[in-house]
């Protein structure tokens, strides 16, 4: 049995920089996923 994945209103900044604002998302189990930006 896998594990599910939830996060909920993340937010991330650098400075005074959002990079993510109030991101929310759901893995499934016995997925692969990844997150790619402009920095590969």
């Amino acid at each position: 049995m896998g594990v599910e994945v939830s996060v909920a209103n993340l937010t991330k900044s650098f400075g005074s920089q959002n990079i993510w604002r109030d991101v929310s998302l759901t893995l499934p189990e016995g997925e692969v996923s990844a997150l790619l930006g402009p920095s590969g």
